[in-house]
């Protein structure tokens, strides 16, 4: 697997998030809430999916629920793809 761009990451994260929360992409920061986002379970099962597909990290829709903030989660990630 190669090294996963950290900035590449949080933008396609960002925009995901966005797109299944209905929010617009520059109003996200990393270091919001996805449940004041208003991210639902069948939303982290289809990002998780992205993720997956995007960057071949395995990731389980659970894990996005046991981070505070979008940031918080998209570290977590990228230390586990060993970017």
């Amino acid at each position: 697997m190669s090294e996963i761009d950290e900035s590449q990451f949080f933008s396609f994260l960002r925009d995901r998030v966005a797109q299944r929360t209905k929010a617009e992409a520059e109003a996200i920061g990393m270091d919001m809430s996805l449940a004041d986002l208003g991210l639902q379970s069948i939303d982290a099962v289809l990002v998780c999916g992205e993720v997956e597909d995007r960057f071949g990290v395995e990731v389980d829709p659970a894990d996005i629920f046991e981070h505070d903030t979008l940031g918080e989660f998209a570290r977590a990630i990228l230390k586990r793809a060993g970017a």
